[in-house]
């Protein structure tokens, strides 16, 4: 294999759109969550009736750190420009002219971050993150009204095809990120000792619900961090792979889910997830669609329903509930 040509097949080979289209409805929601739970400590965090005052924001954050509520810190003000950005993500995640804006919506978010760097953490970091590289990408090209506009101006629907340069750099930004974080973990004396789920238990700064009783089975609590970074690492790599793909996608789900009720970080656990949908082929985001989908459920409820009719009455001459109906009618008649 010329390993140039890989390469570049790698990078610039196009793709199917659906999974990175996928990814950005999912991600516009989580923005919007975001808004959400902002909105409801606003003043606090980014006016100037809050945490930091006047000219304190510039301080903290810095020369290079420029952001238009660095200046602007009316309470009203600020409300109306989170609003602002609300409508953007909305329209981000709707696809309507979603360069323009996944542009506005990355800066929107940007003035947030810059804003009061004393509250940044590691959900933040991941969102601002992944707005770059969604956009500087083609996120708009499946799952969008600019898809679906552009399918009509072309008058035939087409499997959208993407040049994924992009998509690879958030691909490769979240293998970075499990990766960094498992081999960090490997140079505490807790970690690689099994104990390090135990002192997570009992920091009551950060938990959400008191799972101190876990504290009473350390074999539970050394699997627990063992296999922490197990699946850390394994989703560094094993992401990329078909076969282990799956597997990992769940560990990865169960991981997560496990550090929720531990861990008071909001947020970080449903982004991370959601960038498993950009290593997925369009198959196997088809079958993932077809397994969430509620109609699904419902046509399998019909399909059973509609067999159980047929072993009632073959002829299929009366409706479903009406053969049920005779059939306890005539059980009923045979027990009297």
């Amino acid at each position: 294999m010329n390993p140039v040509r890989a390469w570049n097949r790698f990078w610039f080979a196009p793709i199917s759109a659906r999974p990175l289209g996928a990814y950005r409805i999912i991600f516009g929601v989580l923005v919007l969550a975001h808004l959400a739970f902002t909105w409801m400590d606003i003043d606090y965090w980014y006016t100037d009736a809050g945490l930091l005052r006047g000219n304190e924001a510039r301080i903290v954050a810095g020369d290079l750190r420029y952001s238009p509520l660095q200046y602007v810190q009316d309470p009203i003000a600020v409300r109306l420009i989170v609003a602002g950005i609300a409508v953007v993500a909305a329209l981000f995640t709707a696809g309507w002219r979603t360069r323009v804006m996944g542009v506005l919506l990355y800066l929107g978010q940007l003035s947030l971050y810059h804003r009061n760097m004393s509250s940044v953490c590691g959900p933040d970091t991941v969102r601002m993150l992944t707005s770059f590289y969604l956009m500087l990408s083609p996120c708009g090209a499946a799952y969008s009204l600019d898809a679906r506009r552009a399918a009509r101006r072309r008058g035939t629907a087409a499997e959208p095809l993407i040049v994924p340069w992009a998509q690879r750099l958030l691909q490769v930004q979240l293998a970075l990120i499990y990766f960094a974080t498992a081999a960090f973990k490997c140079h505490g004396a807790t970690w690689l000792s099994g104990t390090a789920v135990h002192f997570v238990l009992f920091n009551a700064e950060l938990r959400q619900l008191d799972m101190e009783w876990l504290a009473s089975y350390p074999v539970l609590l050394c699997l627990f961090t063992y296999g922490a970074l197990f699946v850390e690492f394994g989703l560094a790599f094993l992401l990329w792979f078909r076969p282990t793909r799956t597997w990992f996608a769940l560990l990865g789900v169960g991981l997560h889910a496990g550090i929720l009720p531990m861990v008071n970080v909001p947020l970080f656990g449903e982004q991370m997830v959601a960038v498993y949908l950009v290593f997925l082929a369009p198959d196997e985001l088809a079958s993932l669609l077809q397994v969430l989908d509620p109609r699904a459920w419902l046509r399998r409820r019909r399909q059973e329903w509609d067999a159980l009719s047929a072993r009632l009455d073959p002829a299929g001459a009366l409706p479903g509930w009406r053969q049920l109906e005779l059939s306890f009618e005539s059980a009923e008649t045979t027990a009297a």
